[in-house]
């Protein structure tokens, strides 16, 4: 292949003036490139081409000239070849290595392209020359015509017998016309070709601003089609940024839960080992409290004896250490509890004090049996029958009273009997005179007893404190 030896402008006038296909071959280093010239070296190839006067400029692909035409063509591939038509729009574009045959197709398709492109052009009238020059005849003997036209040839008599007969001034003057006419001619003919380069060049601007305005939208387009991939990209990224938050949120609740667990586990494993505990304890306690019974005793005359005993003793030992100290050796007494209500027969005298449920402490009343020593005793004692009929009531009256205000303290095994109250201090107590009743409001008020922890005092309306005997108005203000 004959490839063009001047630049860029000089290539693409020579194919506007001569109206052929102008090939645009960039070449580079590579394998590809080397095994494309073997192809642009092919005899057919060069051939077609050369058939068809096409003008074809080789560039470099690193080359200066290479970067100014991809400023207007853009080079995508290395090698590749571009088929450019009159009106500066490509034609063909091929791209890498292209074998001989096919290349040769498409340079064959090209060709026809461009010829369809090109207006036919109408076929000259008759008596003009093909060459299109027109003869001019001035004098006899002298034609003047065009470049590619031939001079008719006259009869040698007759031209020189008009060159005889013609002066040779009148000669010289119509030589000067037709030179002048000549010069106006090529003068025309220069403007015209003027004219036609301008025209054509103005095409060629045009071209170039479709292609530029082409290059810019198909930019625009890649830009648009970048940006909507950045844009999808960037809502996959989103995405995938909640799942991995979803994630990590599931993760980090399974985690919390699963810790939940633990420290409930942990909680619950503290609370029953502190319960366990707590039982153990509590089972030390009521063993050690199981170990001993605390009982009380309330006799008929309405006193009370207190004693502890081995909770392991039968209840038998309980009573005859009441026995014994009621001082009643012959008979036996009658034991019962409160709440419940229960009287023990001869059958539980033999079971032991935990198995009656009588620890750690109870609480026992003392029935005196009818054969019983201890109440010839207290008939003995100037009571007679009268007491018999009293001493139920009096007992009575013992419970009540020490149930509601309870009894001091007594140390153990130690008995001590309470003052018996007569009937006449009952009815003084039941029936108070006027010297002894209360005489404000708020003594009025004041319960008969006063607790100090477990001990119940009795208040007397005779103390001379002269708080008790104040009284207080609505302002906090002590009235004497």
């Amino acid at each position: 292949m004959k490839w063009f030896d001047g630049p860029i402008p000089a290539a693409i006038q020579e194919s506007r003036t001569k109206r052929v296909v102008f090939i645009v071959y960039i070449t580079g280093v590579d394998e590809q490139s080397a095994k494309m010239n073997e192809t642009w070296d092919n005899n057919q190839v060069s051939l077609t081409c050369k058939e068809a006067n096409c003008v074809g400029l080789r560039l470099e692909a690193k080359s200066e000239a290479c970067v100014q035409f991809s400023q207007i063509y853009p080079v995508i591939l290395v090698p590749s070849t571009f088929f450019i038509g009159l009106t500066g729009v490509p034609l063909e574009v091929t791209g890498g290595y292209v074998e001989p045959p096919e290349f040769l197709k498409i340079v064959q398709k090209v060709l026809t392209m461009h010829q369809s492109q090109q207006s036919p052009i109408a076929p000259p009238p008759d008596g003009v020359p093909v060459g299109g020059a027109t003869p001019i005849q001035d004098a006899p003997g002298v034609v003047t015509q065009g470049a590619s036209s031939n001079p008719p040839q006259a009869h040698p008599q007759a031209q020189t017998k008009e060159e005889t007969a013609i002066p040779l001034d009148a000669k010289v003057e119509r030589a000067k016309e037709l030179i002048a006419m000549k010069q106006q001619q090529k003068e025309a003919e220069k403007k015209e070709e003027e004219k036609k380069k301008e025209i054509e060049r103005r095409h060629l601007g045009e071209d170039i601003n479709k292609l530029r305005q082409w290059k810019e939208e198909k930019n625009l387009q890649e830009l648009k089609d970048e940006r909507r991939r950045e844009k999808m990209e960037e809502r996959k990224a989103r995405e995938r940024v909640r799942e991995q938050i979803a994630r990590d949120r599931a993760e980090r609740n399974a985690r919390y839960q699963k810790e939940k667990e633990g420290k409930e586990l942990k909680k619950s494993a503290e609370v029953e080992a502190k319960m366990a505990a707590q039982r153990a304890a509590e089972a030390v306690a009521a063993r050690v409290k199981s170990e001993t019974a605390r009982i009380q005793f309330r006799l008929p005359d309405g006193s009370s004896v207190t004693h502890q005993f081995q909770s392991e003793e039968v209840l038998n030992t309980a009573r005859d250490f009441i026995e014994q100290h009621m001082g009643n050796p012959a008979g036996h007494v009658t034991l019962q509890t409160t709440f419940p209500r229960h009287q023990f027969v001869e059958d539980d005298m033999s079971q032991t004090l935990l198995d009656l449920q009588l620890a750690p402490s109870a609480v026992i009343i003392v029935l005196p049996s009818r054969s019983s020593s201890y109440v010839s005793k207290l008939n003995d004692g100037g009571g007679g029958v009268l007491w018999l009929l009293v001493a139920p009531f009096t007992a009575l009256w013992g419970f009540i009273y020490n149930f509601l205000f309870g009894t001091p303290p007594q140390p153990r095994g130690e008995y001590t009997e309470q003052p018996q109250q007569t009937a006449d201090d009952n009815e003084r107590r039941q029936s108070p005179t006027r010297s002894n009743r209360p005489k404000t409001a708020y003594k009025r008020r004041t319960p008969p007893s006063k607790q100090e922890g477990n001990i119940h005092r009795f208040t007397s309306g005779d103390d001379d404190d002269d708080d008790e005997q104040a009284t207080w108005n609505g302002n906090s203000t002590q009235q004497m």
